[in-house]
């Protein structure tokens, strides 16, 4: 005769003990991630556009060497990203619907005439920038930052120098970025455990969106670790990681409404049994 196994209730009370709190720390870390990224977003709302050609060539061409013979070199604009953030080289609409690997900051890109010796260029152009103010960082590249603008200069291969001139992080984007994380994580916290019952179509959507949205919640949640990059909800445009977030937060979005027309149903009908 086969033995009866029955289930061992302390084992089963537990579960179900444990089920809404698991439940409720999945999702807190998944709205924790994307409030931060909004809140970093919120930060940059207002920074300053960027300036046209001919102010950017004046910021920029006093730091570069004259030439040998006295003149000043030429300095020309070559690109220019006006948006705060954006793909460097969008593909078209599929870009924007599976994300790519150049999302930057806008910035505006100007170059020097081709050299025997661009590293000493970038070196004497560092020089300059600090003794002019900025706060510069000086490696193989040099990064500088003075107010609004950050400048990066770096050697290209026809032997011309980039200074690539873009916005400065406003001071107020990493507390707007934890602010969202804390409200993320509180909101994930209270209505996650809702999460844990039984299968209705509502926590099926958000499950599903859980897990597309776990690639972009996992590298959002590293970078929050400083130095915090400038697009903290970069990850979340990254090739591949792009499409799943945006499935993601949709379904997560209907899950929500799903979950409150079932209740204002159930409540309807609770009032017409009263009445």
């Amino acid at each position: 005769m086969a033995a009866v196994v029955q289930a061992d209730p302390f084992t089963a009370a537990t579960t179900t003990r444990l089920r809404p709190i698991v439940a409720a720390v999945v999702v807190a870390i998944t709205l924790a991630a994307l409030g931060a990224g909004f809140g970093a977003v919120l930060g940059w709302l207002g920074a300053p556009d960027l300036p046209d050609d001919a102010a950017a060539i004046a910021m920029v061409a006093p730091a570069v060497p004259v030439a040998a013979d006295g003149t000043a070199a030429n300095v020309v604009v070559a690109g220019r990203l006006a948006e705060l953030f954006g793909y460097e080289h969008p593909g078209g609409p599929w870009t924007w619907l599976v994300g790519d690997s150049d999302y930057i900051g806008g910035a505006v890109w100007l170059t020097t005439p081709g050299g025997d010796d661009p590293a000493t260029t970038v070196r004497a152009i560092g020089d300059t920038l600090a003794a002019e103010g900025w706060r510069v960082t000086a490696g193989g590249d040099v990064s500088a930052r003075k107010g609004a603008w950050t400048l990066a200069v770096y050697e290209w291969s026809d032997g011309s120098v980039v200074l690539a001139l873009g916005r400065a992080r406003p001071g107020r984007v990493v507390p707007l970025a934890l602010l969202g994380y804390v409200a993320g994580l509180a909101a994930g916290w209270l209505g996650g455990r809702r999460f844990a019952g039984g299968p209705t179509p509502a926590r099926a959507a958000g499950w599903v969106g859980v897990a597309l949205l776990l690639p972009g919640t996992a590298l959002t949640t590293v970078a929050l670790i400083p130095p915090q990059p400038d697009a903290l909800w970069g990850s979340y445009m990254l090739p591949g990681i792009r499409a799943l977030s945006t499935a993601g937060i949709a379904l997560l979005a209907g899950a929500v409404a799903l979950a409150a027309a079932t209740r204002v149903r159930r409540r309807v009908r609770r009032a017409r049994r009263r009445s």
